[in-house]
């Protein structure tokens, strides 16, 4: 049986396999379905054409990498967490720019003022929740959570609504 696609078309197609090209965008560009496209790449003994596996473990490494990454930061904003609440009391140094000659004038105060101990609690506890939200990010704390919700909401429908065995129940005349 003849093909329906054009001999110079099929070349065209192959050409343009080889090129590295994705298999969706030469699908688009020539009008044809992906599964014409991987039959053609296989017709013409292209058989890795779209392997995509260097791709996938690319991937892979770089989310290995990023993990890593956040895990260093993760273990920064513990350690400066627990820096800022040191400085709550520790000696602190005040000072102020001003008056008519613009001076410069410092203090050094036994431990620091309420604002400044404020924002120090503040900033140690910002940074806290976030090493929190890293570390839950890569767990995947929650993910047990999350199932366990929608295991409810499930049961919850089926003793409302049946399993989906048994026909639609239709509304009542």
């Amino acid at each position: 049986m003849p093909s329906r696609i054009p001999p110079e078309e099929r070349e065209a197609i192959a050409e343009a396999i080889r090129s590295g090209r994705p298999r969706n965008e030469i699908a688009r560009e020539y009008k044809r379905s992906a599964g014409t496209i991987s039959n053609i790449a296989a017709e013409f003994g292209l058989t890795d054409a779209f392997d995509r596996s260097a791709t996938e473990n690319a991937t892979k490494a770089k989310q290995a990498d990023n993990r890593s990454m956040r895990a260093e930061l993760s273990r920064r904003l513990l350690v400066k967490a627990g820096e800022l609440l040191d400085q709550v009391d520790d000696p602190h140094i005040v000072f102020n720019f001003g008056g008519k000659d613009n001076t410069f004038e410092q203090r050094t105060l036994p431990r620091p003022p309420t604002g400044d101990i404020r924002n120090l609690i503040v900033s140690a506890a910002t940074a806290i929740d976030k090493h929190i939200v890293i570390d839950r990010h890569d767990s995947g704390a929650g993910l047990d959570e999350t199932v366990g919700l929608l295991d409810r909401i499930m049961t919850g429908l089926k003793e409302k609504h049946g399993d989906g065995g048994d026909a639609h129940p239709r509304a009542a005349d």
